[in-house]
């Protein structure tokens, strides 16, 4: 990813795969930093939208979370299920 990032430092698939692993390291703030990127090159993707309310969820962020799952939801209503799942557990605690 290193790589990836040194050659196009705006690569949007880099830094998504960079904002996954950070996730998995337990560092969501820096998930949210490389997601913000992400979502600010492909403003339209559904992906990135849930994925930063899932950071914003693990932040302690619901009011954040909620309109991120709002907006993914907007922008890829067959994922409904998906999202609408992820809704309803803003109030739970994050297992991941």
């Amino acid at each position: 990813l290193a790589g990836a990032l040194l050659l196009d430092p705006r690569n949007p698939q880099a830094r998504y795969q960079r904002a996954t692993i950070w996730m998995a390291m337990d560092r969501p703030e820096e998930a949210l930093t490389e997601l913000e990127r992400v979502r600010d090159a492909a403003p339209k993707e559904a992906s990135v939208h849930f994925a930063m309310g899932r950071v914003l969820k693990r932040l302690g962020k619901p009011e954040g979370a909620m309109r991120c799952f709002l907006t993914a939801l907007d922008l890829d209503p067959k994922d409904n299920n998906l999202i609408k799942a992820a809704m309803d557990r803003l109030d739970e605690p994050d297992v991941d």
